[in-house]
């Protein structure tokens, strides 16, 4: 019974790490999968074992993995699309090849920081009013809107560069979130 319950909570935290979307959560999962294992190698008279897994998995590797993760720089990008209920590989890869993948391209060679992507069918003032995202690139009928602040170094770099980053450019629309209200008058 012992056994069983490890094995599941080692597939539990396994998939749990995997796919979860925050990294730091990652991580934290990742050192109680070691620690579950430490626990198995115990079960199995394994002391040995289960003390330099709880040492190196548990406690250097968690430690080394987290003190990483707060040097890497991440560029949040949110990608809004409110005529779909659901988001499918269709949807996705239309506004990948033209749009996001060339962006994301041009931040990681040039800005040298990780680009990071959400899909939503929210509305683009509920994004705007609770999330925190660096970019937003708002999909509405035929035009695509992207917007950033005027503060942004980063943005201020693929508007420079946009002609260079996306090879279409007739249909896409610049808007500085703190230079233009959410009710479209200027602020």
């Amino acid at each position: 019974m012992f056994e069983t319950f490890i094995l599941l909570t080692l597939l539990v935290l396994a998939c749990v790490s995997v796919f979860s979307d925050n990294l730091r959560r990652s991580i934290i999962f990742l050192g109680a999968f070691s620690l579950t294992i430490a626990l198995a190698y115990l079960h199995y008279n394994a002391p040995d074992v289960a003390l330099a897994e709880a040492a190196i998995g548990v406690g250097l590797s968690t430690v080394m993995y987290l003190v990483a993760l707060k040097k890497v720089s991440v560029y949040d990008i949110c990608y809004i699309n409110e005529d779909v209920e659901t988001f499918n590989d269709d949807q996705i890869n239309e506004i990948m090849d033209t749009i996001v993948r060339p962006l994301e391209l041009f931040i990681e060679r040039t800005e040298e920081i990780e680009p990071q992507l959400a899909y939503t069918n929210r509305t683009l003032d509920l994004v705007m009013k609770e999330d925190d995202h660096d970019c937003l690139i708002h999909r509405k009928g035929d035009l695509v809107y992207i917007y950033g602040d005027t503060t942004d170094q980063v943005f201020q770099d693929i508007i420079a560069n946009l002609n260079d980053v996306i090879t279409d450019i007739s249909d896409i629309r610049v808007v500085f979130r703190d230079e233009v209200s959410l009710d479209g008058t200027d602020a």
